[in-house]
């Protein structure tokens, strides 16, 4: 029986169709900041405080397809959550991931809307944690949070180099944009800049209405800019506004609840994070449960035990790669690569264990193999990969089926002109890593990515707008050998 439950929608994140890692994400919330913020902004000092580090649960969700393909790699998953706790570590605050990763097999939690989306959280949220859910279109959005509720994320918006995370929750813990009034509104429109905007008081450089117009925090500057924008090397906007009282600043882009661009983000203001606490320690205390302390992984060392570093391995149809357990981790991330005829290292298979050791079946013969281990736990997702351990498989017979290749690749159009973009498209029996790489007649590499393909068919863009005219190769390299195709590009 699903619950029933109020929430509202205070925070949209949307993503751009094409260059969303160069341009970053556009994000939008509608007007206004929810009842619980504008009772504590008028009275802070009303509310429970506390100087300690609260550790809050997260119920992390991997939503795919209804096949099981489309699933956000763990890997990353780690990286995230590691940017994730480093951006709430001036507020005192820090993150764990609360029982097992939770994989969903639904289609239309995978690309919602938001109907849907508040279906999905109905259905699956786990009591007592922030439940986030990283899906691949979550309503056409980068991002969104209903406070109360959840939180939905874009696989391509959940990076290492990305605060959209960092921004959801912080929606989820009541914090408005620092635009606060301006969502939908361009500030070039006005001339003069008026005394209000969509029934919300325009915050003046002075600081003489910090505590009632704006994001109503007197620590964040006024910030009019409602769309995604660049920093300068001192992190404030490139974009010159003016107050209501005709005197001209800069938006600060260090907030992380603003606009600017995530190379720009970086912190919430003090007056933020003690709201955020507050939220925790007066209204969310059921996610308080656990307060021990952590336990953090410090410069872990890898010990490989099997097979000997720079050894040849005879039996190809089978392989354990061992490792001395680490002090403290939970779960080992492990990656096998090999190098290609090129000398490109290209990831074989990756794998999540919580033992420290896989087997790996179905090698291929005459090569030469890389592996890493990364170890964590439900509260540090940032230790690294270990130093590379590299053995070599002999020229022996697999008494399994090597040949797991892409079928029906063909590239389109074909010719392209410059700039235009080019559609790579290939058919899989399985799930494979492998790499896309763009050469010059002359066996230049231009272009390269690595990719987790899926089962199926899988579409791919390459972008042509550096390129000149010419005759170039587009290939997949992966662990079975290479295909290549000709593109004219004109």
């Amino acid at each position: 029986m699903k619950k029933l439950l109020l929430v509202s929608l205070i925070g949209f994140c949307f993503s751009p169709l094409v260059q969303a890692q160069e341009m970053g994400q556009y994000c939008g919330t509608p007007p206004g900041i929810v009842d619980w913020l504008l009772n504590y902004q008028r009275n802070p000092s009303a509310y429970l405080r506390s100087p300690e580090l609260l550790y809050v649960p997260l119920t992390i969700h991997i939503v795919g397809n209804d096949n099981g393909s489309g699933y956000f790699p763990v890997s990353r998953v780690l990286d995230a959550f590691c940017t994730l706790n480093k951006d709430f570590e001036a507020s005192n605050i820090q993150f764990f991931i609360e029982g097992e990763l939770n994989y969903i097999d639904n289609s239309e939690y995978y690309d919602h809307d938001f109907r849907q989306g508040q279906e999905m959280m109905e259905e699956y949220n786990v009591d007592n944690t922030i439940n986030c859910y990283i899906v691949s279109n979550p309503a056409g959005n980068c991002g969104y949070a209903y406070y109360g509720l959840g939180v939905a994320l874009n696989k391509s918006c959940t990076t290492e180099d990305d605060h959209t995370w960092a921004h959801e929750i912080g929606h989820f813990l009541s914090l408005p944009h620092t635009f606060s009034g301006w969502e939908g509104t361009n500030h070039q429109e006005f001339e003069p800049t008026p005394s209000s905007v969509n029934g919300r008081l325009i915050e003046r450089v002075d600081g003489s209405n910090c505590q009632n117009a704006g994001d109503g925090f007197c620590d964040t500057p006024p910030d009019y800019l409602s769309n995604r924008w660049p920093c300068q090397p001192d992190k404030m906007s490139t974009a010159l506004q003016k107050d209501p009282a005709g005197i001209s600043f800069r938006s600060d882009g260090t907030l992380i609840m603003s606009y600017s661009f995530d190379e720009c983000a970086s912190r919430f203001s003090s007056g933020q994070s003690e709201a955020m606490r507050a939220n925790l320690l007066n209204l969310r205390t059921n996610l308080l449960y656990n307060q021990s302390p952590g336990y953090y992984l410090e410069n872990p060392e890898i010990t490989a035990v099997t097979p000997v570093d720079g050894t040849t391995i005879t039996d190809v149809n089978s392989l354990k790669l061992e490792w001395q357990p680490v002090e403290g981790a939970e779960g080992y991330i492990v990656q096998l690569s090999l190098l290609s005829n090129l000398g490109i290292e290209i990831v074989y298979r990756s794998f999540n264990t919580s033992d420290n050791q896989v087997e790996v079946f179905n090698l291929i013969s005459d090569r030469d193999w890389i592996w890493r281990v990364r170890p964590y736990n439900r509260y540090d997702a940032c230790a690294e990969f270990s130093n590379a351990f590299t053995f070599e498989t002999g020229n022996f017979i697999n008494t399994t089926r090597e040949e797991i290749s892409p079928t029906d690749f063909f590239i389109q159009p074909n010719p392209q002109n410059v700039g235009g973009m080019l559609v790579v498209e290939f058919d899989l029996p399985i799930a494979l890593d492998l790499q896309l790489n763009l050469y010059s007649m002359a066996g230049q590499r231009i272009f390269g990515e690595q990719l987790s393909a899926h089962y199926g068919l899988n579409k791919l863009e390459v972008p042509t707008d550096n390129l000149e005219p010419g005759i170039y190769l587009i290939g997949l390299e992966h662990a079975q050998g290479r295909q290549f195709q000709k593109v004219v590009i004109h």
